[in-house]
């Protein structure tokens, strides 16, 4: 019997002697052993107690994964709407950003407006400032030669005083 075929397996119920009469097993029921042994899965054969066992424990490991997975799923999903919520604030403080830049360029703008209008100004007063100055320089010129001329310079009076 080393085939492993189903109809070598088959083995109808053994109702003849188990034993001849020097206590030894029969053929008949040395085939029927061997019948069941083949069918029971060789020398460990089964036992019923412990599979139930080994599957509740399985049950048991597959329900605590599914309970894991679960916790780890709402913690992704939490995480997740953290992470919209950050981006959200995130494209907002970029808007913010891009305004204040906006702001900050105008207003460098404005001040080199107000720096270049300074700067007119200043040298708009430069200029009428110096020909003021000049004015007044060219009056004190003209004031000291009429106060020149109209002196009497000592070569004058020593004409006048040897006429």
């Amino acid at each position: 019997m080393t085939e492993s075929s189903a109809s070598n397996y088959y083995m109808p119920y053994y109702s003849g002697p188990v034993t001849d009469q020097n206590g030894n097993p029969t053929v008949g029921f040395t085939r029927y052993q061997l019948a069941l042994f083949n069918r029971t899965g060789k020398e460990p054969g089964t036992d019923a107690a412990y599979n139930v066992q080994q599957t509740e424990l399985a049950l048991s490991t597959a329900n605590k994964a599914e309970a894991d997975a679960q916790s780890a799923l709402s913690a992704a999903s939490a995480a997740q709407g953290t992470a919209s919520s950050a981006l959200a604030q995130a494209t907002q403080a970029e808007t913010d950003a891009q305004q204040a830049l906006s702001a900050a360029n105008q207003a460098e703008l404005d001040a080199q407006s107000a720096l270049k209008a300074a700067e007119d100004v200043l040298i708009i007063t430069l200029l009428t400032s110096s020909a003021q100055v000049a004015k007044t320089a060219q009056s004190l010129d003209d004031a000291a030669l009429m106060a020149a001329q109209s002196q009497t310079w000592p070569s004058q009076l020593l004409q006048s005083s040897q006429a």
